[in-house]
Order: C-alpha cells, then structure tokens, then sequence
C-alpha cells in the first residue's frame, strides 16, 4: 500500500542511518551530523558485513480518521555489504526486506474483489559506488529496485563532493530520481489496472569547520513529483446522518465513501542546519532544525537538541529531543457533510492533516569498534497517532 518505502525511511532514520528517499515523508527528520562519509575510503580489501534489525508501530488512539484504524506496524531487517576494492574505489550494497501489517491492508480481505490481503511484503536492494576521483573530489552514485504489494519503484541517484582548501569546508551536490509503477486498487478492492509516479530531488549542502570543536551544516533540498500521487486505497467519507451505518467503516458510521484525489504533481522544498559543538572530550552537544514547504499548501518546521556522551570504556550515547509541527494541506478536511458540495482534490489522510509532534530518542554503541549498536525512539503525536522506533544492529568488519 505504498507503506515500505515511507515507513523505512522513518525506521531507519530513527536508527541512526539515512536513505537516499528520506525526504518522502515531511515528517522524515533530519539528517544526523557527521563530518565522516557515511562509506569513507578505506584501505583496499578492507570492508564489513552488517546486519539491522527495526520496529517501527504506530497505534491509532482514535484522534486520526475517525472512519479507518490507521494502526500499522513494521518489522524490518537489513544487510548490508561494504568492500573497498581499491585505494580510489569502493562500492556498497544493501538489502531490506519489510513486513508490513495494518488494519488498511486487512480491510481489503473483506471484498469479493480482493484476496486476503492481511499482509504487505516490501523487497528492496540499493547498490551505491563511490571513486575518488582526487584527493579533494569524490564522486558517488547508486541504483535501486524495490516492490511492494501495489507498486514497483527504480530509483538512480548520483552526487559529487569536494573538499575545498584550507580543507575546512565540503561542499556537496547529490540528484536522485524514482519511477514507481503504481497499482490503482482501491479502497473497496476494486483493481483499476497501474498508473505511474515520478520523483526527482537534488539536495546542495555545505559542510564547515566552524572552530577547534565546533562544526556545521547548512543544505537544501528541491523535490518535484509528478503523475499519480494519492493513496489508492485511501478514501473520503461523505457523512449522511439519513444513511444506515456502514459495516465497512472504523465506527460503522452513517456514510458513503468515495476515492482520495489530490493533485498530479508536486513541489517541495526544504532546508535544514546542524551544528556540532564538543563542550569537552566526553561530551557534545548539537542542535538541528529544518523549515518545509510544499505547493499543497504544508509548512512545517522541526527543531532537534541532542546531548552526546562518551564513558570511559568508549560507549557513545546521544539523547534527542524532536518537536516537529505542520500545517495541513489544501485538500484535507477531517469531515464531509455536504454530497452536492463535494471537492474536486480530497483526502482525510491524517498524514496531510494538521499536527504537530514531539520524539525523544536515544541511540547507543559500544565503542568506535564495536559489533553491537541500538537505537530507540518513541514519538508522541497531537493527532494521538504515536509511533516507537526500535532497531539493533550488528556489523563485522574484514
């Protein structure tokens, strides 16, 4: 149901990583400051294995759409293979796998016209290649499949950064592309055959060494899409207290449902900072934020302080705090009452919706060397739609 790719970009940027779709979801977060490569140049025949296993549930408190269970709940495991084959390449290649259930897919298996579908099942690997092209210059690029129940996605990606003199600063510049074949079945089973999806986003970001201990960054990122961009299962309820209660709907409410439609494109901007100050050996702290808008007429800003200990033994903590608010879009209203008066562009997607939310999470590892790290966050929303992100990780490196 579209649910993979969004709800891993949500796990795994609560475990502390980063994926090339995170700017998907409004809600995505920040990037997580780092003045490392995410797969720096090692010595050649070096690499490592890894292995991380995520949680994500969301529980509907019945504060969202009060006509579905917006419950959803994600168990995801990932592998990762590293390996520098020379001294100026090196490539990276990763594999997820989701099981995703929710109370959106389970509904389906109430229509003739749709079997059983209790469960969703997203497969995806992302190969990404780094070359050094100078000592100062490094060029990256990846390519990608994923499926899911109702969609394919292929996604290209490439980005150049350079490390500029007194070798203080990095600049960077990265372009990614998805075509997603999408499934039009709708709310009540109905299959309407495939319909496609674009996205295209490129991101600019400069890195500084603002002193001895602190450091920073400062990006944006532009994003369009275009072709067909709702939900296909999702629906609009059209209240009629005249009607018989529904059997279909979350409170057998009196009301017809009709299909979401939203507009066939848009654009997204977003800027984000971070700075980084170490107060002395053991600790740090930084501080993040980003403003969002699109032309559905979402603005939405976040703020994260985050507090970074490291013992004696070398176990590193991070504390966070995330409080994020958005407006709502254009087309949500949480309720229909008038059928002669019906919208053109619809949705009562509590993800469009106005709300605001606040995480507190925490991510540990052992030490600089250590196999072993977890991560774990828990995101109380106004909407009574809360999340928790749970994941362990495993890596051994050769």
């Amino acid at each position: 149901m579209l649910l993979g790719r969004s709800l891993a970009v949500l796990l795994v940027l609560a475990s502390g990583l980063s994926l090339a779709q995170a700017q998907d979801h409004p809600e995505g977060g920040n990037r997580t400051l780092d003045p490392r490569d995410p797969h720096p140049f090692g010595e050649a025949g070096t690499g490592y294995w890894s292995f991380r296993l995520g949680y994500y549930d969301k529980q509907d408190n019945g504060q969202g759409n009060p006509f579905v269970d917006e419950s959803v709940t994600v168990i995801e495991p990932v592998i990762v293979y590293d390996y520098q084959a020379s001294e100026d390449f090196g490539y990276n290649v990763q594999f997820n796998y989701d099981h995703v259930s929710s109370a959106s897919i389970k509904r389906l298996s109430v229509y003739d016209a749709q079997s059983g579908a209790s469960g969703d099942n997203y497969l995806g690997v992302d190969a990404s290649f780094r070359h050094k092209l100078t000592d100062s210059t490094k060029f990256n690029w990846h390519a990608g499949i994923s499926t899911e129940y109702d969609y394919t996605s292929l996604g290209l990606g490439a980005g150049v950064s350079h490390t500029l003199d007194p070798q203080d600063a990095v600049l960077s510049a990265n372009l990614n592309a998805y075509v997603d074949s999408v499934k039009l079945i709708r709310y009540n089973g109905v299959d309407q055959g495939t319909d496609t999806r674009t996205s295209l986003a490129g991101t600019l970001s400069w890195y500084q060494v603002l002193g001895p201990n602190t450091h920073g960054e400062l990006g944006v990122t532009l994003s369009a899409q275009s072709g067909y961009l709702e939900s296909p299962i999702n629906s609009v309820v059209i209240e009629d207290p005249l009607l018989p209660p529904n059997p279909y709907l979350a409170n057998n409410a009196r009301g017809t449902e009709i299909s979401e439609e939203l507009p066939n494109s848009r654009l997204r901007t977003a800027i984000y900072g971070t700075v980084r100050h170490a107060l002395d050996d053991r600790n740090a702290v930084e501080l993040g934020g980003r403003l969002y808008h699109d032309d559905w007429g979402i603005q939405a800003y976040d703020l994260t302080p985050k507090f970074i200990h490291q013992f004696d033994s070398g176990m590193l903590v991070d504390l966070r705090v995330r409080y994020y608010d958005q407006t709502a879009a254009d087309a949500y209203q949480a309720s229909f009452t008038d059928p002669l008066n019906i919208p053109v562009e619809r949705t009562q997607d509590s993800e469009l919706g106005k709300f605001d939310s606040t995480l507190l999470g925490t991510h540990v590892r052992w030490s600089d060397d250590a196999a072993w790290d977890f991560g774990l966050d828990y995101l109380s929303r106004s909407d009574g739609l809360d999340h928790v992100f749970f994941s362990v990780g495993w890596k051994q490196s050769f």
